[in-house]
């Protein structure tokens, strides 16, 4: 029931979705139509913002830890699915925008900074199908020269807190004195380490795709909406949004 309850959440929460509403409400509001399309341009002028969507971002992000600083030898580097979706017809992966969790991921691994790669995810969609991301990236994994015995699979989770519980259990299990490390987007990190103390699983992080440190003051940037933007809003909504209930009942 919760897992249907956070979709329904996440789709509620979404800027166009309030753009949406609006633009409804005044068509039938036909008096108070003036009103609510000034409210309308003004939240779609502010969701579609990249410079205003960039200084929330970072006051949400973690601090950024360089691959220089990672000063220890992890012996599993932990990578939380939801970097792409595979095209069944052409048997090829559609990366999204956070692909950079699992180049990262690969990066460490040659750098032998994390000894084994735990792939945790299996298939967050309310409506299932057969596939399970975990298990597509492995094979993803292998095809770039990680050996199969150095990638342990989490398939059954569909969130972040049961990310992290399963890996827990596979981490007790099979390694119960070692030192992980967790990697996920900046956006979601915070989050994802929450989930982590609160099942009590110790481990360092390290986070990808930050909002760049420098800001950018073009003037087009600052003023001209961005359909992109409001997409981006709808990833950090979402993790305020998951933050706070897990705070609040996990």
């Amino acid at each position: 029931m919760f897992f249907i309850l956070s979709k329904i959440l996440t789709i509620l929460t979404q800027p166009i979705f309030w753009i949406y509403i609006l633009l409804f409400s005044a068509l039938i509001y036909r008096k108070r139509r003036k009103k609510i399309l000034i409210y309308t341009i003004c939240i779609f002028y502010f969701f579609s913002n990249g410079f205003i969507f960039d200084e929330f971002a970072r006051l949400w992000q973690v601090k950024q830890i360089k691959i220089e600083e990672l000063k220890e030898t992890y012996d599993v580097g932990i990578i939380l699915c939801g970097v792409s979706d595979f095209d069944i017809e052409s048997q090829t992966h559609n990366f999204h925008e956070v692909a950079d969790r699992i180049i990262y991921t690969e990066k460490l691994y040659k750098m032998n900074i994390i000894k084994k790669i735990l792939i945790s995810g299996g298939n967050g969609n309310l409506f299932k199908n057969n596939y399970k991301e975990s298990v597509s990236l492995k094979k993803h994994l292998i095809q770039n020269g990680i050996p199969k015995y150095d990638i342990i699979v989490e398939d059954e989770s569909r969130n972040t807190k049961e990310n992290i519980v399963n890996t827990k259990k596979i981490l007790n299990d099979k390694f119960p004195k070692d030192k992980f490390l967790l990697i996920t987007s900046a956006l979601h990190m915070k989050r994802a380490l929450l989930c982590c103390t609160q099942s009590q699983l110790h481990t360092d992080y390290f986070a990808t795709d930050y909002v760049k440190s420098n800001r950018n003051y073009n003037l087009s940037y600052i003023i001209i909406p961005r359909a992109n933007t409001l997409y981006s809003w709808n990833s950090l909504i979402h993790e305020w949004i998951g933050y706070i209930v897990y705070k609040i009942y996990f």
